[in-house]
């Protein structure tokens, strides 16, 4: 059996999509010896694949030579298309659903979110009506829809008219890295690295648009007026959306925002085991990747009161709402006030129980909707 598989994301990317989908294609990869794979997408880092002979990355190259407005529709809709009819595959499977799902092959999408269609405040009107019209296209030619919530599952339902049997749930997992609890000293001497005898303020959820920046700058200004000992340590490079939210700052707050650049997996555990609070302002998630990345090194966690965060962080968080600064300031304060807690780390978001819901997914979809078992 050839099985066709999307990894623009994980070439392209770095984030949620690419941190849900490596592990979990590594593990299919292993479960179907007998299958092949084949990696369709630009050049990537193939480290975390099988060494095995059953799969092959198939090389499509990114359109770097158009505008750039008009990369991702070529790539999307024109020459991924033709390589999948070129390949012949038996099945298809794109970690998002962004890239056209072909006719009279089977097909498995993942949606992670609806945020598009939720905050048209938020996103530019051009950005939303190309990622929603693939969106519908795909939800209607795909014949199983994953998706990393029953918040975000409910919705598909309920919105979009999605059978129920065709939407299947697998949860996001930390990394591996966070089972354990990091060393003390090696915890101190990161801190010590971004804030000194510092507090710090935690934040790893990007700058895109929903992720809310805006008014977490402002907080974080408000805070320091209270305790100038605080460092917000944010993960990634400071960009234009940054320069242009602290330009607006005073000069002290601009100096308190330190950028970690992309951290790997264990310094990102140690980054949340060193900060005295977490901060999650996000307006809208499909899953709260944050919330258990808190959770499991037991650092307190102030985040926005959205139904997906209550249904992974249950009673851990300080939940305020994303559109009030005060709230926000309230929820954060009462965080940095308390102490390190025991490390919570709920079955559901562990490693073997993900990869374990995502092969039971893949199998029932070959058995039952392709008839091959």
């Amino acid at each position: 059996m050839r099985i066709l598989v999307d990894i623009k994301n994980i070439a392209l990317y770095g984030g949620g999509i690419a941190h849900w989908i490596s592990p979990l294609l590594a593990t299919w990869i292993k479960h179907r010896p007998d299958d092949k794979f084949l990696l369709l997408g630009p050049d990537f880092n193939m480290e975390f694949l099988p060494k095995s002979d059953n799969w092959a990355h198939v090389r499509l190259n990114w359109p770097k030579w158009l505008p750039r407005q008009l990369q991702h529709p070529w790539y999307d809709n024109v020459l991924y298309p033709r390589a999948v009819a070129r390949l012949k595959p038996d099945m298809v499977m794109s970690p998002y659903h962004d890239v056209r799902m072909p006719k009279g092959i089977p097909s498995i999408i993942s949606v992670h979110d609806l945020c598009l269609d939720e905050m048209d405040e938020v996103y530019p009107r051009r950005i939303r009506m190309y990622y929603l019209s693939l969106l519908r296209w795909n939800l209607k030619r795909a014949s199983l829809i994953l998706t990393v919530s029953e918040t975000s599952r409910s919705k598909l339902i309920e919105r979009y008219g999605v059978g129920p049997d065709r939407v299947r749930v697998v949860y996001n997992a930390s990394p591996a890295v966070f089972d354990e609890t990091p060393e003390a000293e090696t915890v101190a001497e990161f801190k010590h690295r971004y804030a000194a005898d510092c507090r710090l303020l935690f934040y790893a959820g990007g700058s895109e648009y929903r992720k809310n920046i805006e008014r977490l700058v402002l907080v974080f200004r408000d805070l320091l007026q209270k305790d100038s000992r605080l460092i917000l340590l944010a993960t990634g490079k400071r960009d234009a959306r940054w320069d242009a939210i602290l330009a607006q700052m005073p000069n002290d707050t601009r100096q308190k925002v330190v950028f970690a650049g992309r951290l790997n997996d264990q310094d990102l555990c140690l980054a949340y085991a060193a900060a005295d609070a977490v901060i999650y302002p996000s307006l809208c998630e499909g899953f709260g990747r944050v919330c258990i990345e808190a959770m499991s090194v037991g650092t307190p966690l102030a985040c926005s009161d959205l139904p997906v965060m209550r249904e992974v962080a249950g009673n851990y968080a300080h939940y305020f709402n994303p559109y009030d600064i005060d709230s926000m300031a309230r929820s954060v304060s009462t965080s940095l006030s308390e102490c390190k807690r025991l490390p919570v780390r709920d079955l559901r978001f562990q490693n073997a129980a993900v990869r374990a819901s995502f092969l039971c997914a893949m199998d029932r979809f070959v058995g039952k909707d392709m008839h091959i078992r």
